[in-house]
């Protein structure tokens, strides 16, 4: 046993199952976000144990308060929140070489019925933001909303592989290329040759760090409706049409609101689901396990 959480044990497994969750994500950290959190030789490990225990608290408690709630659940919402147990599982096959019983997935689907309604009357005393607040944070976060240049461009691509030389791709490449300089439009060429056929060899709308490095320094250099030189890249060989540019552009609030309304929403109720843990914290008994 780890400790007790108002009389209720917690497994030594339940701890050591979410520390070692815990782990797997601080693993995937750059240096310089482990440096954020403020991670030394040795410490992720002790950090990642201190955040375990209190994750564990904090849901047993949310988990205990939840099925105080007497009130009954429909057999078609316990159905379906077994149901999607199942599915976790892997299926009723998977679920039963687990050695959990029917009335164990009962109970859990119960508790997590009766935690969902905890969190529903929780997070329904949250009010939606007010205008104010929400062009606070767009002017805060004026960056967040700058875009920058975009371009709207088309291409003809012949693929170097295993089935294909790098000598067969470029023949193939300047006959294409030769087709559009003698009067062949683009869009036919790109149907006919292009090992990506389709709406012309059209790419949509794209900015920067989208593509390869090698095709978007051709097409961000290039002017509206001219066609590219046959140029190379990882993939094989490209031509490229321009199509159009849009400018780097600053978004206005009117088009940003929704999002930014939402995500003030989701804040405010997050903070609401943690100062109801942390009055259930206040008056919570965690007894420490008492080594033999």
């Amino acid at each position: 046993m780890a400790f007790k959480v108002n009389g209720e044990s917690v497994a030594d497994a339940m701890l050591a199952a979410e520390t070692e969750s815990l782990l797997a994500r601080f693993r995937q950290l750059s240096p310089e976000q482990r440096a954020q959190f403020g991670f030394q030789d040795g410490s992720m490990e002790q950090r990642a144990h201190e955040w375990a225990r209190e994750n564990v608290i904090e849901r047993i408690l949310m988990r205990q308060e939840a099925l105080r709630d007497a009130e009954p659940i429909p057999e078609e919402t316990l159905e379906q929140a077994e149901e999607a147990m199942y599915k976790r599982f892997g299926g009723r096959e998977k679920f039963a070489e687990s050695g959990m019983t029917p009335e164990t997935i009962r109970a859990e689907a119960e508790a997590t019925v009766k935690l969902d309604r905890l969190l529903g009357r929780i997070t329904s005393r949250v009010k939606a933001p007010k205008t104010s607040d929400v062009a606070a944070r767009y002017r805060h976060e004026k960056e967040r909303w700058q875009t920058g240049e975009q371009v709207h461009a088309a291409h003809i691509v012949k693929h170097i592989n295993e089935q294909v030389s790098e000598e067969e791709a470029r023949k193939a490449i300047d006959e294409a290329k030769a087709e559009i300089e003698g009067g062949a439009t683009f869009e036919e060429v790109a149907d006919k040759a292009s090992d990506c056929p389709g709406n012309g060899g059209d790419l949509g709308w794209f900015g920067r760090g989208k593509m390869v490095d090698e095709f978007e320094n051709v097409v961000f250099a290039m002017e509206p409706g001219h066609v590219s030189d046959v140029f190379r890249s990882v993939f094989g060989f490209h031509i490229a049409k321009l199509l159009e540019i849009r400018p780097s552009t600053h978004l206005p609030l009117s088009e940003v609101k929704g999002q930014i309304e939402l995500e003030l929403k989701r804040e405010a109720e997050n903070k609401a689901v943690e100062a109801f843990v942390d009055k259930l914290r206040e008056k919570a008994v965690i007894e420490d396990a008492v080594p033999a």
